[in-house]
Parts: C-alpha cells; structure tokens; sequence
C-alpha cells in the first residue's frame, strides 16, 4: 500500500531495560520507583527447579520488598489457573506483579492482572467479549525464553481447556511496564527451548513484516529481528555459553515482540493455536513446523517482502528476481528448522489424526480473529486444511482429510 493511503499508531508503552545483569541491578531500584512493597511472583515450576525465582525473591528482601512466588503455571495456562492466581494475589494483599518466565508466565500474569481489577471470570475478556477497562497492577516481565516477545505486547492467551480452546485477550492495559532483558537468565534452558522458542520468535517477525497491518515501523524492527535470529540462533543453539550469540537472541525475541504488537501474526499462528490447545503441541515448535507451509501458501500475496527475508538468509538470492529468490525461501527455512533438530511435522506426537479431528482444527484456525484477518492471503477454510494435510499423519496409508 501507499504510505500516502495509510493511516496508523505505533505506541511501544514498555520501557526495555536490556542487559547482561541488569535484573540484578535494576530490579528493586524501579520497584521501589513505583512505591511497591508487595510483590506477586509468577513463575511455573521448572524455573523454581532452577532457581532463579528464589534467586530474584532474596534480592527484593535483600532490599526491604516483601514478595510471594506463584509456581503453578503449566504451558498453556489454564483459565483455572489464572483464576487461582488471581484469589492468591488478592489474598496475600499484593501490590505489584513480576512475570518471570516464558510466554506462559507472562500471558498468566496479564490474565491474573485483568482478574484482580475486573469482575467476573477471565474468559468473559476475550476478544468479542467484555473490554478489559480498568488499569491492571503495575507489572513487570522478566523473560527467560528467547521467544515470544510477550513482555512488550498487548495481548495474553489463556487456554480454556473444557472447551480445548485458546482464547486471546486484548487491551493496552495489559503491556507490562517494564520489561527486563537479561540474557543471563536464558543460560539453563534446554536446548530444545532454545530451538522452539527462537523459532517462535523469527516466525513473529516474518509474520510482522508480511502482515496486512505492516507498516514501514514494524517492517524495520521485523527485518531486524529476521537478522540477529539468521544470524545467531544456530550458534546460540548450539553451544549455552556463547553469550554473545543468547545476549542477540535475546533481543531478537523482544525486538520481533515489537513488531508483531504492532502489525499482527497471521495463519502459522491460526494454525498452531489448535495444535496447542487440544494436542499440547509446544507452541513454538508448531509455529516452526507449521511455518514453510504458511509461507508456500502465502508467496503468490507478496514475491517482494518473502524474497526481502529469503535474501536475508541468502545473500546471493540479491541477483535473482524476486519470484525465484521468494520460491527458495521454503527450502532455506526447512534447512534452518533441520539445523535446529525440528521436526518436518506432527508424527512425533504418536497421533493418527482422522478427518473430524482434522474437521475440528479448521473450524478453529478459522475462527482465530486476531490472526486469520492479518493473514497477508486471504484465507478460506480449504486452505487451512490444505495445510494441516501436509504435515498431519492420517489414518491410513496416505490418505487424507479432503
């Protein structure tokens, strides 16, 4: 589109404090910025194994601020659970919220927040429902993946796991305040995280910047990130203390947050919500194998921006035109998510899908209204499960959900 026919906002509200440490550093000084005493940790078990919770409550108390670690949160989590959140919070008289974690800390911590300020249940806010009005608690988010850039976004997911759905929630109320990057705290991860997470975070980019709602803002911060994650994620995967390598991953995640908080993430994202919801497929790690197909869908909407990204990865595709260089996108991203160990599809969950389960991921992916409408090809109900087809295993030899 014309930029002299666009028409948009770009407010960023989180303030980024990036740094080696700087958690340690900075942390009780804003705190205490915001007069804040009581400090409600959220947190999921797997981080309390490692430590750095703990770690980060003896540094408030160390400096005067009483706080309470919540350490239920699963992947995914559960309206049930932010509900408990949210009683423990008003229970123990919290002031403040302090995400420490993955994407799944932060999206329970922005639902806990809309619950402790709004009556009624957390799922009566998704989108299509009830406005989230009221200022939630001053939250801060200190990410430990190097993936979903939801500490500088505007949007949770809480999965309502009676119904298999997941369900988003939008508001400005809900961009934390304060965002610590640390890329310190990455270190433990597992390396398969370090896969799936990254990968998430390079399909929030290329999504950003091929989106409907792109803009010449969200296109240079995703082409950015589309840079540091191509040139650092296989380092960084391979080898935990190539600092260097975690500190631009880091960053890359919050970076690609950015963008895709402005400009919106499109059908890797219809398609791989009902993959976690219903068959706990880890959500970056169905981002990253649903990713190639999306894009082969897509390429006929836009050859320029998919070539842009596959000249990224290729450097010499700057002497092809930008259909062929578009075309050997696929086949570079296949090679990159084969560098990471990632699977080609979905066998590895042990399922054989049938046309009905395939029949109940469509309507789904369809009615995913924060990400089909972005979606930069429009998108009707056979292609989605066109898609699925490609990298679901069926029932029988060959046979798929037609």
């Amino acid at each position: 589109m014309y930029l002299s026919q666009q028409f948009f906002n770009s407010a960023l509200p989180t303030n980024v404090i990036f740094g080696v440490n700087s958690v340690e550093e900075g942390l009780t000084i804003k705190i205490k910025e915001f007069n804040k005493l009581n400090v409600f940790i959220a947190t999921d078990p797997g981080l309390v194994q490692a430590g750095i919770p703990n770690k980060i409550q003896s540094l408030l108390k160390e400096n005067g601020i009483h706080s309470i670690i919540f350490s239920e949160i699963e992947p995914n989590p559960h309206a049930v659970t932010v509900m408990k959140g949210a009683e423990v919070y008003k229970a123990e008289s919290c002031d403040m919220i302090l995400a420490v974690g993955g994407g799944s800390a932060m999206d329970f911590s922005k639902a806990v927040g809309v619950m402790v300020s709004h009556p009624g249940h957390i799922l009566d806010y998704r989108r299509g429902k009830k406005p989230v009005v009221n200022d939630i608690p001053t939250l801060f988010a200190i990410p430990t993946t190097v993936g979903t850039g939801s500490e500088v976004t505007t949007v949770t997911v809480v999965t309502d796991h009676e119904a298999g759905r997941k369900y988003v929630v939008v508001s400005p109320e809900l961009a934390p305040k304060i965002a610590f990057v640390d890329p310190s705290l990455t270190k433990s991860l597992p390396r398969h995280v370090v896969a799936s997470t990254g990968m998430d975070a390079l399909v929030h980019a290329i999504e950003a910047f091929t989106s409907v709602r792109s803009t010449p803002i969200t296109d240079g911060l995703a082409l950015q990130a589309i840079k540091m994650l191509k040139d650092h994620l296989l380092p960084s995967y391979a080898h935990p203390n190539n600092l260097e390598a975690r500190s631009q991953v880091h960053l890359a995640s919050t970076i690609a947050g950015m963008a895709f908080g402005l400009g919106g993430v499109g059908l890797v994202h219809s398609c791989s919500h009902p993959m976690s919801a219903i068959y706990h497929a880890p959500h970056g790690l169905a981002n990253a194998i649903i990713l190639p197909y999306v894009i082969k869908h897509n390429l006929i909407s836009n050859y320029k921006k998919y070539a842009d990204i596959a000249r990224i990865f290729e450097p010499s595709l700057t002497f092809e035109n930008d259909k062929v260089a578009a075309e050997k996108l696929i086949d570079l991203l296949n090679d990159f998510n084969q560098s990471l160990n990632i699977p080609k599809d979905f066998s590895y969950l042990g399922i054989e899908f049938t046309k009905e389960m395939v029949d109940r991921l469509a309507h789904d992916a369809m009615d995913d209204k924060g990400t089909i409408p972005n979606n930069p090809r429009k998108v009707v109900r056979e292609d989605v499960i066109k898609i699925y087809n490609q990298v679901l295993p069926f029932y029988q030899e060959g046979e798929s959900a037609e």
